[in-house]
């Protein structure tokens, strides 16, 4: 009769042809290196750290490095929703261009401000457009209501369902227009660094 053998010793058995690879381990701790100073980069705004995080590291460490941060700087970069958000905007350029000096990357962010400028100021029109041609018959739904039922009753625009069915409508056309902007920018970083 055979011997019963332990799971931990059937396990072994199968596994001892597989070795440790030590330098994905390693890939990935630069990777993860350079996604915390990213990070640690939009909360301080300092991008001596990326130097300093550089330094001494020879070219694949360097590359494994920007990777990392690149990838945490590019997932950071979105439409605003206000006007204070393109400070964070210019900021994640002062990072990229930090990594990828002299490949053009802060007049490419110049441009990418002005372009997401322009975005706010067009939704801001969408959205005024939007309620002068919907004011009015809010107006006339809430005198019909006030006829009906003898008192006024308070109407705001943004419960209006037609509105805020033009209003999602718009604004994500509006929206998916810039966001293939930010994809191209996205692409030309990537590119820049070699990266896939």
């Amino acid at each position: 009769m055979g011997e019963i053998r332990s799971a931990i010793d059937i396990a072994m058995e199968k596994t001892a042809h597989i070795e440790g690879d030590s330098s994905s381990a390693e890939h990935r701790d630069l990777k993860n290196a350079g996604k915390r100073a990213a990070n640690e980069f939009l909360e301080s705004a300092d991008p001596d750290s990326f130097m300093k995080l550089l330094e001494g590291k020879d070219g694949e460490s360097v590359t494994l490095i920007r990777e990392g941060a690149l990838s945490i700087l590019l997932a950071a970069l979105r439409l605003p929703e206000a006007e204070a958000d393109l400070e964070k905007t210019a900021l994640i350029g002062k990072g990229v261009d930090a990594f990828l000096p002299g490949l053009g990357m802060g007049a490419l962010f110049g441009q990418v401000g002005q372009i997401l400028k322009q975005y706010l100021g067009e939704k801001d029109h969408l959205k005024q457009a939007l309620e002068q041609q919907f004011l009015p018959k809010l107006r006339q739904k809430q005198a019909e209501l006030s006829r009906r039922y003898g008192q006024t009753i308070p109407m705001e625009l943004h419960q209006d369902p037609e509105y805020a069915a033009a209003w999602s409508k718009n604004k994500r056309a509006l929206e998916e227009r810039y966001d293939a902007v930010l994809d191209e920018v996205r692409s030309r970083v990537k590119e820049a660094a070699g990266i896939e």
